[in-house]
């Protein structure tokens, strides 16, 4: 019981830390967060949870989430809190987490959200177009903000080179889906975070862009895409000097 209220007492900490993390504080509570007595594995989990949701929930301070964890891995005493198991560390559980978004498949969860409304005699027929839109637009919103997470995460040392050319690789496949223009638009805004330390590698970036930009001729691709696909050729072809926003 003792070890409950401990563990509830310093969950209320962490969500007291990232609810109202902002570009001014967040250093004073990324040291606040690194104080907190950490000492099982599930605490962490849920810790990581916390900070994952709601760095997905805040798009505009993506990044001030994104910096946090990588102090908060590049803190040999955070990162790795369970001493009983080396194995896991703060970062292998966060990059769990954002891994599990990057491949959850848009179908299998509708069908899931499907079979849970047929049991569920609360939900009125005529509600469920309403909650079948919804569950789209936050699995778009949730994808693309997960994106972003990653990319920020890359910029800051905290997410594996490998992995994010794994995650790009991934997204520039081809594929014939109702999903298409959301891979596309999720990977523009990882190549949008992250264009600037890849153009300085052996990665090539040009590829990439210009398959994009010849993926414009497809009438039916909506005009935010549109404008995110120039705003990459314009940012590739000046260095990748941040355009500032177009849309």
């Amino acid at each position: 019981m003792e070890q409950k209220n401990n563990s509830d007492q310093v969950l209320n900490t962490v969500r007291s830390i990232v609810y109202h993390l902002n570009d001014v504080n967040w250093v004073k509570m990324t040291q606040k967060m690194m104080a907190l007595p950490i000492n099982n594995v599930k605490l962490l989990d849920d810790i990581t949870n916390i900070i994952f949701d709601r760095a997905l929930k805040r798009q505009n301070y993506t990044h001030i989430y994104a910096q946090m964890c990588a102090r908060l891995i590049n803190d040999s005493k955070f990162n790795n809190l369970i001493a009983t198991d080396t194995e896991i560390t703060f970062q292998k559980v966060l990059l769990k987490k954002c891994h599990d978004v990057f491949y959850s498949n848009y179908q299998e969860e509708l069908n899931k959200l499907k079979d849970t409304m047929k049991n569920d005699n609360m939900v009125p027929k005529k509600c469920l177009s309403g909650v079948l839109n919804n569950f789209l637009f936050d699995f778009q919103k949730r994808s693309i903000c997960n994106c972003r997470f990653i990319g920020e995460l890359f910029k800051n040392g905290a997410f594996p080179e490998k992995y994010i050319l794994k995650c790009i690789g991934d997204l520039g496949k081809e594929k014939n889906d109702n999903n298409y223009e959301l891979q596309m638009h999720c990977l523009c805004i990882i190549l949008q975070s992250v264009g600037l330390i890849l153009s300085k590698t052996s990665y090539d970036l040009n590829k990439k862009i210009n398959k994009l930009v010849s993926s414009m001729e497809n009438h039916g691709m909506s005009s935010t895409l549109k404008c995110l696909i120039k705003k990459l050729k314009i940012m590739n072809s000046k260095g990748w000097m941040d355009e500032g926003n177009c849309f």
